[in-house]
């Protein structure tokens, strides 16, 4: 097995998912999923299908599919021909096979036989064209890329050619918001109109010389600093409080206090119940 394929086995079997299993969620045969964990690339479509199939696959695994589409081969290499097996001599065989053969057809010309009914079967009928369809998408700003099933499409608004129907994967992306991933079945024209989510900016961290008090339950506090009284009261559950350093903070309930010094999480207080008064130099 190759490098490839190893990856992609072990990132199915880390999430407990069966060839077949994860073939119905990608809309695809198992026969293809296993070519690729075993990489039998001679197995596969043309390359663009295939890496299109893999991108796929490695999304579905939770995988980043850049590196695993640059072990895939731009030209798969196909098995060596086995060697020849050494000749033996066939006349024997031959010799015995003509006889054999000749003994057949004189018994064939000697036996006597039914009159043949000749019975005209009808034409099969001409395979279906698969249905084709066009797609349109526009979002929420535009200018959002589009993937269809792993390939870039363009950029929205966008309308295209006719395409096979089927059940597809949609992905929208664009800088500053978060992707969107859809699937959608493709039996009629179909036009989308969808909206992209800003992408959330990181939470701002606490700077190091701050002490902020996050309530998650019921907790009469007291904040003190050098004999000045700077909180005393029961704050409202799920609100933070924010004192610069040095402090001293004294709890009825330190169990429902969670800690956090210069962004570090300490964890609550103390145990439920038992009033404590610590100093945060």
């Amino acid at each position: 097995m190759c490098e490839l394929g190893e990856k992609l086995r072990e990132a199915r079997e880390r999430r407990g998912l069966s060839l077949g299993e994860a073939a119905r969620q990608l809309a695809l045969k198992a026969e293809v999923l296993e070519a690729l964990e075993e990489c039998r690339f001679e197995r596969l479509p043309e390359p663009a299908l295939a890496r299109g199939y893999l991108r796929r696959y490695a999304l579905l695994l939770g995988l980043d599919p850049g590196p695993l589409l640059a072990l895939y081969p731009s030209a798969p290499s196909f098995p060596p021909p086995a060697p020849p097996r050494p000749r033996r001599a066939l006349w024997p065989w031959l010799l015995g096979l003509a006889l054999l053969g000749g003994l057949l057809y004189a018994g064939l010309l000697l036996w006597p036989r039914a009159p043949e009914k000749v019975v005209e079967l009808p034409p099969p009928p001409p395979p279906e064209a698969p249905s084709r369809h066009t797609l349109r998408v526009q979002s929420d700003p535009p200018g959002a890329r589009v993937y269809l099933d792993g390939f870039y499409l363009g950029q929205t608004p966008l309308e295209t050619p006719p395409l096979e129907g089927g059940e597809r994967v949609l992905r929208l992306e664009r800088p500053g918001y978060a992707p969107l991933e859809r699937r959608i079945l493709l039996d009629r024209d179909l036009s989308l109109s969808l909206a992209l989510a800003p992408e959330k900016p990181p939470p701002e961290e606490a700077p190091a010389d701050k002490l902020v008090l996050r309530v998650e339950g019921r907790s009469w506090l007291r904040v003190t600093r050098g004999g000045e009284r700077l909180y005393e009261g029961i704050p409202e559950v799920g609100s933070e409080l924010a004192f610069d350093l040095p402090v001293e903070v004294r709890s009825g309930n330190p169990g429902a206090v969670r800690v956090i010094l210069g962004g570090k999480d300490l964890g609550p207080m103390g145990e439920p119940g038992i009033p404590v008064t610590r100093r945060y130099p």
